[in-house]
């Protein structure tokens, strides 16, 4: 069966629908996502395959629409202490980090909770990325700081209540290799073994290993740069210049010294700043959006336009996706639990998380009673199960002891 891909795409303008979905074969759209004001650039997310999530560029508001609804969920929208200037996701959609001005925020998506607010940057926060194991979190400001974090000492509880009276995090490390704003981030990938790019408007592009930050490339372009990405097996890297063009530069042969100054391999076709770049699944088809409205979905190999699609504002966001059922689905049955975002740090290591449930269970009145004897019958299970557990340490325990004091007995 062959993989259908589709292509979600966001503009600037008030009298289009704050997301569309397209199919990326024909250009013809085939869902709507209303009501969510403008849709601010590098803040569209899709959490796991039941959600699409987005910040409002123009208010301190988030938004949340189930996969298959026009409308968004009125009672999921969030509103914060200020604007997010942008939000990423961890893989499991378990994470949620986002930029508000300087300040680093990571909330737990099941249960809402704001685990960490983190303040390394001087200028705001404008682009952030989680590797692909969901290991690390890059964070890019528009001071030129490039800050790596350990997800896990992000989000321990220990380190959160120590944090509010003991001052921040310390990050994996820090880089201060851009003069001016970064501007967009790309990370392979492989895990905590892989590559990441970062574009600036100091008009080079460096490529970075994100296990100990080490510069492997730095590129020198003509004019700043604007959007960065690059394949899966880490070969190709396209880059969005501010003038409209699209660059490609062959990483499968980088150059012998650092610093290389780039060619001409383009991708013409936008007149004006390109704000945003997607890989097709195949890798065979760029997708870009630009501030002249359009989007454009390339060939690679020819470098040639395949298909436009018109917008009624400036493109901020474009991302390449594959056809799921749960788009087009009448009853949608949600596998990930999602709570409203809290405003304030956690201030107990003791909270409820909220969790799937394998079975429906009805909350009315005249059903409690059976809600509760199916939560008293887990409970059972969770104590027998713990119980097992217990006795297999103990045996283990006390066989090692046996072992060990038959060594030391010679």
């Amino acid at each position: 069966m062959e993989l259908q891909e589709l292509i979600l795409t966001t503009c600037r303008s008030t009298q289009q629908s704050s997301a569309c979905l397209w199919d990326q074969t024909t250009g013809n759209a085939l869902h709507y996502y209303k009501n969510g004001g403008v849709i601010a650039p590098k803040t569209l997310t899709l959490l796991g395959n039941d959600y699409v999530m987005s910040a409002d560029e123009d208010k301190p508001v988030t938004h949340i629409w189930p996969l298959n609804s026009q409308e968004p969920e009125k009672k999921m929208s969030t509103v914060l202490p200020d604007k997010i200037t942008t939000m990423a996701h961890c893989p499991d959609s378990c994470y949620l980090a986002a930029g508000i001005g300087v300040r680093l925020y990571i909330w737990h998506v099941p249960s809402g909770k704001l685990f960490s607010i983190q303040k390394k940057n001087f200028q705001p926060i404008s682009c952030i990325k989680f590797s692909s194991d969901g290991s690390c979190v890059i964070v890019a400001g528009q001071d030129g700081m490039l800050i790596v974090y350990k997800l896990v000492s992000l989000v321990s509880l220990h380190n959160n209540l120590q944090s509010q009276s003991e001052g921040q995090i310390e990050p994996l490390y820090t880089k201060h290799d851009h003069t001016l704003p970064i501007t967009d981030v790309h990370v392979g990938s492989f895990g905590h073994d892989a590559r990441f790019a970062t574009v600036s408007s100091d008009n080079t592009c460096k490529v970075y290993s994100l296990k100990n930050g080490t510069l492997l490339l730095n590129l020198v372009f003509e004019e700043a740069l604007t959007a960065v990405i690059f394949d899966g097996p880490c070969w190709n890297l396209y880059v969005g210049r501010n003038s409209g063009k699209i660059q490609q530069f062959f990483l499968k042969a980088p150059p012998r010294n650092v610093d290389e100054h780039v060619g001409d391999l383009v991708f013409n076709g936008h007149q004006k700043r390109i704000t945003c770049l997607d890989l097709g699944i195949s890798n065979g088809v760029l997708v870009s959006g630009a501030e002249d409205n359009f989007v454009f979905i390339w060939e690679i190999s020819s470098r040639q336009i395949l298909k436009r699609i018109e917008h009624k504002g400036a493109i901020t966001n474009v991302k390449c996706l594959l056809k799921h059922d749960n788009f087009f689905t009448q009853n949608l049955k949600h596998e990930l639990v999602v709570r409203n975002l809290d405003r304030d740090l956690i201030q107990s290591e003791v909270f409820d998380v909220g969790y799937i449930q394998d079975c429906d269970i009805e909350l009315s009145e005249d059903e409690c009673e059976t809600g509760q004897r199916i939560n008293d019958t887990r409970f059972k299970d969770l104590k027998v199960e713990n119980a097992k557990l217990r006795a297999t340490n103990q045996q283990l325990y006390e066989a090692a002891l046996r072992i060990s004091q038959k060594y030391t007995s010679f």
